[in-house]
Parts: structure tokens; sequence; C-alpha cells
């Protein structure tokens, strides 16, 4: 008739009710015959009145037999509609959660009330919400990792064609392109080794305290051939140094992909600043260029994986579209927070900040 949760309630609250009930009868028939027999003992005049008082006996053991079965009666049937009550909510999160197991993740659990189950539902929704969330990341991350190995793939593939075909010369120019294409794949695989490598659970990082001076500086030394080559100009404001636990390796890679970034879209003439900013509790370090800058509406979206604007999509000037989700997974695991300033208008400034 009913099986599972509903089952067991019910069938707790009888068996508990049920127990306190019997207990309680045969605790009031036992006083009541104690009493009886101890008034006949106590009165003399008793023989007299005894088929009443006999009468009176049983009349209130039976009242108090057919009460107490009335009352398990209740209770049984209470019982089977309080557990269904209770039960229903939990049923329904088991169906919820099975569904979420099929894949169904748009699935949610009603609100009910105000308590523990309630929480638990929450907790449910919340959960199947993150699920979501990861699938929709997970497709269109594949999306874009075929866009993104689809061009260059094509592209090589047409060279070689025309190679076989004898429509083009295999000249070193065009060596060049398809080595560079090549290059190119390479990047993208090891951006994703690395970031699936950063999102592993096992992932950490070796943090000492570092002066964070000494790494910005061999940092923008590592670069400045290539601001040079290009004509740009790279200049440094720091601040008193400061000591800071962080892994040093790591936020190199952090800096020289924020430099790499502005010169990519800076052009000649220009010039890229990086300043530090120490105060009591936090150290402040801006990135600002002046380039050809992000539109505030998608300066939120630019840590997204394989993100670009319109300005940047083409192949000249794109990048493998990971490096800034890198960048943001490693601040983040030094507890650090990295922003792009929307409302910068000569350029583009990425800030990051760090607790002291």
């Amino acid at each position: 008739m009913f099986k599972g949760l509903h089952a067991r309630l019910t069938l707790i609250f009888i068996l508990a009710a049920s127990s306190i009930l019997i207990i309680a009868g045969l605790i009031i028939m036992y006083e009541v015959h104690f009493h009886f027999t101890m008034f006949q003992k106590d009165v003399p005049e008793f023989n007299s009145i005894e088929p009443l008082t006999h009468h009176f006996e049983k009349a209130l053991l039976s009242s108090v037999l057919w009460t107490s079965l009335g009352a398990i009666l209740l209770v049984c049937i209470i019982s089977y509609f309080v557990a269904k009550n209770l039960s229903r909510p939990m049923v329904e999160m088991r169906k919820a959660a099975e569904k979420m197991a099929k894949g169904e993740l748009q699935v949610r659990v009603k609100s009910l009330g105000d308590d523990e189950l309630n929480d638990l539902g929450n907790s449910l929704n919340q959960l199947a919400a993150k699920l979501q969330l990861q699938e929709n990341y997970r497709k269109n991350m594949t999306s874009d990792i075929a866009h993104e190995l689809r061009t260059p793939l094509a592209t090589i593939k047409s060279h070689l064609e025309a190679f076989e075909d004898g429509v083009f010369e295999p000249t070193t120019a065009r060596i060049q392109s398809l080595t560079g294409e090549i290059d190119r794949l390479i990047t993208i695989v090891q951006d994703l080794e690395y970031l699936t490598a950063m999102e592993a659970p096992e992932f950490s990082l070796n943090k000492k305290p570092q002066q964070l001076n000494h790494i910005l500086i061999k940092s923008v030394d590592a670069v400045s051939g290539a601001f040079v080559q290009n004509g740009i100009l790279l200049r440094s404001e720091l601040n008193s140094d400061i000591e800071i636990n962080m892994d040093a390796k790591r936020m190199s890679q952090v800096f020289m992909n924020l430099f790499s970034n502005a010169l990519r879209y800076t052009p000649r003439g220009g010039e890229v600043t990086v300043v530090t900013h120490v105060d009591s509790e936090s150290v402040l370090i801006t990135i600002r260029d002046t380039g050809i800058g992000i539109p505030e509406e998608e300066s939120k979206h630019v840590f997204e994986r394989f993100y670009r604007g319109e300005k940047s999509r083409n192949r000249e000037h794109g990048g493998s579209g990971i490096g800034l989700t890198i960048v943001k997974r490693i601040v983040e695991a030094h507890e650090g927070q990295i922003w792009v300033n929307g409302e910068y208008k000569q350029g583009t400034e990425v800030k990051m900040s760090f607790n002291r």
C-alpha cells in the first residue's frame, strides 16, 4: 500500500505512540485495581457493596482499555498523514536527485517552509544550478576548442593540398606560415593542459615570502626587448618594496601574460606602465596601456575561456584565448582579486589586489 520512507516514519510513530499508550493504560489499570483492593481491606462495610464496586472496577478498566485501543487507532491514522507530509519533500528531493543524475539539471525543488528540510531543498537547488552552469561551461568550452582548432587545421590542410596539387610552391614564407599555425595549435594544447592541471583538486602553489618588486623587475626585463622592437615604451612606477607570500614562478607567469597582452594590443609609439600601491592592508598592482582598449560591457568577460572582443577576434592579434583565464586562476589561488577597469578610457587598465 505504501513503502519506503513514508512507511518507516508511519511505523515509527505508531510504535512510539502505541507503546506509550499501552504502558500508560497498564499503569492506570494496575493503579485502579490496586486502589480497589486497598479499599476492600480498609472498609469493613465493603461486603455490602462488593457487587457494585466490582462492577464499577470492571467498567473503569474496560473504559481505560477501549480508550487506549481507540487512541491507538487514532494514532495510526494521524501517523499515516503526518509521515506522509514529512516524507513528501524528501521524496521530491530524491526524485529531483534522480533526474539530476540522468542529466535533467533544470529540475528544482519547491521551497517548503523555513526549516532544515527547506535548507536541504535549497542546497539541492544550488547544486543543480551549479551543475547546470558547469555543464553549460563544458559545452561552450567544447565548442570553443573546436572553433580554435578548426581554423589552424583548415589552414594547414588547405596549404598541404595546394602543395600536393601544385597550386602553391612550398616557399619559405608559406612553410613559415604553416609553422606558425602549428605553433598556435601547440600553444592552445599546452594552455589547455595547464588550465586542467590548475583546476585539479591536487593543484597547489609553492608559496614563500617573496619581494614583489623583484618579481616585477625580472618580468619587465624579460619582455623589454620585445617592447623596444615594437617601438612601445614600458615603464614601471614601483612603490616601496614589500614581501608577500606567493609562488614566484606562477606570479611571473601572470605578469608575463599581462605584459604580452598589453604588447599585442598597443600600437607602435604607445606606452605600457606597471604601478604598485601599498597600504596597511593590501597591495594593488596596476598594468595600464594606451592600446585599443576594452569596452566596458566586455571587461567583465575577458577572463572567460576563449573570450575575445570583436576588435581582437582576428587571427593576427588573437592568442589562445585561455591565457587570461589562467591568470585569474593563479591570482585567485593566491587569495587575490583581478579585474579590468572598464571605466579607463585611455586603453586598458588591469588591476590586481593581494592581502598583506
